[in-house]
C-alpha cells in the first residue's frame, strides 16, 4: 500500500478512509484515499485505565489527526475500520473481551466512534486485519491461501482462504494461539489446556524458565531473577542466557521449539497455506527459533504437504492491523453493507 506522505501533491483519489488500530498503550490511525494511497498517519495514547468513552474520544483524536497530517482535515470519512486485540463481535461492531483493555469489554466501538466521526464503520480482530493487510497490500500478495502469525507477549493469527478472510459462523476463527499443543500442559491466560501461547509465546518462555528455576534447577538466570524480586524475567533474558551457553536457557527454547512445530505441523495440515507470514517479536530470534521449527514442520507435515510451503516475515510490520482496518472499510464500503 503506497503512501503519498502527509500534505503530499494532488488531491486525493476518491472518498476518504480511516484505518485505525487500538493498543495497549498506544492507537495508530491512518487515512487512505480510494485508491488504497495512505495520505497521513497520527498516534494518540490509549487511556487504558479510563472507561469506553475515553477511549472512543483518543480514537476520534487519533483519527482526526491522522486527516490533519494528509493535508485532508475537513474531507468527509466515507468509512473507517478498527483493529482490536481479543474476541470481537463483528455483527455489531463491540469488543467483547480485551485481554489489554478490561475496560473496553462489551464496547460498542463501530456505533461510539461513529458518532464522534459521523461515518460508518466496522471492526475486527488486529491478528485477523493483520493477515488481511499483508495479502491485500504486503507479503502475502502472491497466494490466496494464507496463514499469518504473530508470535509476542502473546501468540495470535489470522487465516485467508481463496482470497477471503476466515472469520467462522460468528467471526472469531483464526485463535491460533489457543489451540492445544500439550493435553497435558499449563492453562497460563488460555482456558484451553496445554495451548500454544502458553507453551511458546515469549511470556510463556520466560514463565518457564522461572518455575525451573524455582524448583531448583542450576542456572544463570537464577541471579537476574533475584535481582527482578516480584518482576518476573523475559524472554529476552532467556535468549541472551541461551546465545552465552546456559543449559536451562536451551533446554526451555529447544521445548519451546518442539511445541511451536506441533503447532506449525497441525495448521499446515489442516489449512493447506500456499504461504505462512510470521511475525511478531519473537520472529526477531529468527534463526534460533522460528527457523528450525519450520524445519521440523516440514519434516513431520502429512504427506510432505508442508515441504515447500514459503515461510516468510511480514512486509507490514507494526503497522498491519491499521492497513488492515483500511482495507476492511473499503471492502465493506465496496460491498454496500455500510
Amino acid at each position: 500500500m503506497a503512501g503519498t506522505g502527509a500534505g503530499g501533491p494532488g488531491a486525493p483519489r476518491g472518498p476518504i478512509f480511516l484505518g485505525i488500530d487500538l493498543g495497549g498503550t498506544k492507537v495508530l490511525a491512518l487515512a487512505a484515499d480510494a485508491a488504497g494511497a495512505v495520505l497521513g498517519r497520527a498516534v494518540a495514547s490509549t487511556p487504558a485505565d479510563d472507561g469506553p468513552d475515553a477511549i472512543a474520544d483518543a480514537l476520534a483524536s487519533a483519527a482526526t489527526g491522522a486527516l490533519a497530517d494528509g493535508g485532508v482535515p475537513d474531507a468527509p470519512v466515507r468509512a473507517f475500520g478498527v483493529a482490536a486485540a481479543g474476541a470481537i463481535d463483528i455483527r455489531s461492531g463491540t469488543i467483547v473481551h480485551s485481554p489489554h483493555l478490561p475496560t473496553a469489554s462489551h464496547m460498542p466501538v463501530v456505533a461510539m466512534l461513529g458518532e464522534r466521526l459521523g461515518a460508518p464503520g466496522v471492526i475486527g480482530n488486529d491478528a485477523n486485519l493483520a493477515a488481511l493487510a499483508e495479502h491485500r497490500y504486503g507479503a502475502g500478495q502472491d497466494t490466496d491461501d494464507l496463514l499469518f502469525i504473530t508470535v509476542s507477549t502473546g501468540i495470535g493469527g489470522g487465516i485467508i482462504s481463496r482470497g477471503k478472510l476466515l472469520l467462522g459462523a460468528e467471526g472469531y476463527a483464526g485463535e491460533i494461539g489457543h489451540m492445544t499443543i500439550d493435553a497435558g500442559g499449563p492453562l497460563a491466560k488460555s482456558t484451553t489446556p496445554g495451548a500454544w501461547e502458553a507453551l511458546c509465546s515469549g511470556t510463556a518462555l520466560a514463565r518457564i524458565a522461572t518455575e525451573r528455576i524455582n524448583a531448583g534447577e542450576p542456572s544463570s538466570l537464577a541471579a537476574a531473577l533475584a535481582d527482578t524480586g516480584t518482576e518476573a524475567l523475559t524472554a529476552r533474558d532467556v535468549f541472551a542466557a541461551y546465545h552465552e551457553g546456559d543449559k536451562l536457557a536451551q533446554s526451555v527454547i529447544a521445548d519451546g521449539v518442539r511445541h511451536m512445530a506441533v503447532a506449525l505441523t497441525s495448521l499446515v495440515n489442516i489449512l493447506n497455506p500456499g504461504k505462512i507470514i510470521i511475525g511478531g517479536g519473537l520472529s526477531n530470534q529468527w534463526d534460533d527459533y522460528i527457523a528450525p521449527a519450520v524445519t521440523l514442520m516440514r519434516e513431520q507435515s502429512f504427506a510432505g504437504v508442508g515441504k515447500a510451503t514459503p515461510v516468510v516475515l511480514p512486509a507490514l510490520g507494526a503497522d498491519a492491523g491499521a492497513y488492515g482496518a483500511i482495507a476492511l472499510a473499503r471492502e465493506a464500503a465496496e460491498e454496500g453493507t455500510i
